[in-house]
């Protein structure tokens, strides 16, 4: 009796310790992104749902946001967003439309429609996986930000560190 309660405690304490431990490839590649050169020009991989909250569309292509979360549905802590996702903007593969009636004055999530690789129509319900290129404009500049004092009028210069901007396009989406 008392060896099955010492292997029952050793099983909880495990699993709990993978719950609040474990992260998904796709959390671990999305914190990389913000905070490395890790991924620069390199195609990456990552499950998750494109959510559209605002849109900033240019020319053909729109900017989304992809949302990368944990496997464990029981506890959905440590997701992570990733804003500055380029999609082709109109209808075909690899692609979103936004599908608004001509009354209204703004969009909602399910006016969005995702097209997948084999032009299939998806919604910002589904759960996707994207490949795509990750590329760092300004990678090696320092972010830095001025500071004056107005009573000596000498300016500060304060270095922040490096510049993580990054821009990922060429996206190929599959449905999960």
């Amino acid at each position: 009796m008392k060896t099955i309660k010492t292997i029952l405690a050793i099983a909880v304490v495990l699993f709990i310790g993978v719950v609040f431990f474990y992260t998904s490839s796709s959390v671990k590649i999305a914190k990389e992104i913000e905070t490395s050169y890790t991924h620069h020009n390199q195609t990456i991989t990552l499950e998750g749902k494109l959510k559209a909250p605002f849109l900033t569309r240019t020319g053909n292509s729109i900017s989304m946001e992809f949302e990368v979360y944990n496997d464990f549905f029981i506890i959905q802590t440590g997701n992570k967003t990733i804003t500055g996702v380029k999609v082709n903007y109109g209808e075909g593969k690899n692609s979103v439309l936004i599908d608004v009636p001509e009354d209204s004055r703004k969009f909602e999530q399910k006016d969005v429609v995702i097209f997948d690789k084999d032009g299939n129509k998806l919604t910002t319900s589904d759960k996707v996986k994207i490949t795509a290129q990750i590329v760092y404009p300004n990678k090696g500049v320092k972010n830095s930000s001025s500071v004056k004092d107005y009573s000596t009028g000498k300016v500060t210069v304060e270095d922040e560190g490096e510049d993580y901007s990054y821009e990922i396009s060429n996206l190929v989406i599959e449905k999960i």
